[in-house]
């Protein structure tokens, strides 16, 4: 690789840690729901109606992360190994489908209740807290295996689009035309998770918006839940700004020892893309229980719009965000010449 092709294309600490994670996602999780189908382990996945695959079995996801595992092994032994641009292309794109599949699909909505949750969770550890005492221990296994769906599959997605960069001719994909939709999407991912917001902070308040009283005093202490993600989502979207604003770019200069330094490009993509996976497996997730007719299992469903309505926004809110990050890359990356 020539001096010129490393300046222009820096390698991040993320882009290399990216294959080294989806190997260990596939080592692990194929080995695990291998084990199951042999039935030597239960299944590593609890049945959960808000996922996009709910309707499935236990039995029938071991199938599906196994076949998954193996396909970026497979993928990754052929981009190793390959030389030409052909292979290359072919591995990288089989990569970036397969983890697509694994971070929006196998993953579910407990990815983004155990990134909005973590707050709460921890103070709960410590017995402090309005979630002390109603910590499940299963609960937080199976969100944390979702997450670490999402996070797997998008290092292999990141894995693949480091392929597919070796077989352009130099070195390096063109991200600058997704600039011109940063604004628009940044737009959409501001505006939508605070309309969620909104709602989660009245009911916290004792104000029944979008739904009856009698759900409001139903859920008692769990409104306090609620606030906890409504904060999340409205500093989630006070970031989602920083991706237009010269903050994003550039650390304010009181900020002590990295005042006045470029903001290193990872720190905002890798979390901006995390939560928009999660955010539209989610989303995913709503929209599947609505087709399967599955939503009555949410509190309120059948007749307080705002327990569910918001969230079917979400997939929306997801790809605005993803496209967001894009933006931001290839603004970054212009810049660098």
């Amino acid at each position: 690789m020539s001096i010129t092709m490393e300046r222009t294309q820096p390698r991040s600490s993320a882009r290399r840690a990216a294959p080294w994670v989806a190997g260990a996602w596939a080592l692990a999780f194929g080995a695990l729901s291998g084990l199951a189908l042999l039935g030597r382990i239960p299944d590593p996945w609890a049945p959960e109606a808000a996922s996009p695959l709910g309707g499935l079995s236990g039995p029938q996801m071991s199938w599906i992360v196994t076949l998954a595992a193996l396909l970026v092994l497979a993928a990754g032994v052929m981009g190793a190994v390959g030389r030409e641009p052909r292979a290359q292309r072919r591995a990288g794109w089989l990569l970036v489908v397969v983890g697509l599949v694994v971070a929006l699909v196998v993953s579910d909505v407990r990815a983004l209740s155990f990134l909005g949750y973590l707050p709460q969770t921890l103070l709960a550890l410590v017995g402090l807290g309005p979630a002390a005492g109603h910590l499940s221990w299963d609960v937080t296994l199976s969100s944390g295996t979702a997450l670490a769906h999402a996070v797997g599959g998008l290092a292999t997605v990141v894995a693949g689009i480091v392929l597919l960069e070796r077989a352009e001719p130099d070195g390096r994909i063109d991200w600058g035309r997704w600039a011109r939709w940063g604004r628009p999407a940044v737009a959409v991912a501001v505006v939508v998770p605070l309309l969620y917001a909104v709602t989660r902070i009245a009911w916290a308040v004792g104000l029944p918006l979008g739904v009856r009283q009698e759900m409001l005093d139903e859920l008692g202490s769990a409104r306090w839940a609620g606030l906890g993600l409504a904060l999340f989502a409205v500093v989630g979207a006070l970031l989602t700004w920083g991706l237009l604003a010269r903050w994003g770019e550039i650390f304010w200069s009181w900020v002590p020892r990295v005042g006045g330094r470029p903001v290193p490009v990872a720190m905002a993509l890798v979390p901006g893309i995390l939560v928009a996976a999660a955010v539209t497996s989610a989303g995913l997730s709503f929209w599947r229980m609505v087709f399967a007719g599955d939503l009555w299992t949410v509190p309120g469903a059948t007749s307080d719009w705002a327990a569910w309505a918001p969230e079917m926004l979400w997939p929306l809110w997801g790809v605005a965000l993803a496209v967001a990050c894009l933006a931001y890359l290839g603004r970054r990356t212009a810049a660098r010449g």
